[in-house]
């Protein structure tokens, strides 16, 4: 119900949270704005049946859902323009580094690319993120497997220093 007190200062507590998983799935800010909004709408809807101590889990669940049904709306955004916003000016080797991140986790399908943020992102167990991705533990392992071992392709020996790794 709008004006849900609870729901507003849910919102205003997690919203940022919210967003970086959505940033960390969708690549582009904007597309991340959209999603937690309408994955948010969703949970409004829901609120009151939503359990208090499982309200974090549930809207990350929203957030997760409402990304893949963007995903199957909108085609993938060509690496090259992606390439061209992050371009646009000369940051600090961490801003870099982050951008690049992003660059290479829009390279994986998009149920690796959850996997992937689940479990390395955010550090969850890999019961904790097939809950939160509604698989099985097994699909997990593999989503995470699967995604890492490309995210190690991708990331290419004249690309910027993976954080918190040096180059030999």
């Amino acid at each position: 119900m709008p004006g849900d007190p609870d729901f507003d200062a849910f919102v205003r507590e997690r919203y940022d949270q919210l967003l970086r998983y959505a940033l960390m799935l969708a690549g582009r800010r904007t597309d991340a704005e959209e999603i937690v909004q309408e994955a948010l709408l969703r949970c409004l809807a829901r609120w009151r049946r939503v359990p208090a101590d499982n309200a974090v889990a549930y809207a990350r669940k929203a957030v997760y859902h409402e990304f893949l049904r963007t995903v199957r709306r909108k085609p993938p955004v060509p690496l090259a323009e992606y390439a061209e916003q992050l371009d646009v000016a000369d940051f600090s080797r961490a801003v870099d580094n982050r951008h690049h991140v992003l660059a290479v986790l829009q390279q994986l399908p998009a149920r690796q690319r959850a996997a992937v943020v689940c479990r390395v992102v955010l550090d969850m167990t890999e019961a904790q993120a097939a809950r939160e991705l509604g698989c099985a533990v097994g699909t997990v392992k593999s989503l995470t497997s699967r995604g890492l071992a490309r995210v190690r392709e991708l990331w290419g020996a004249d690309e910027p220093a993976a954080p918190g790794r040096r180059r030999p």
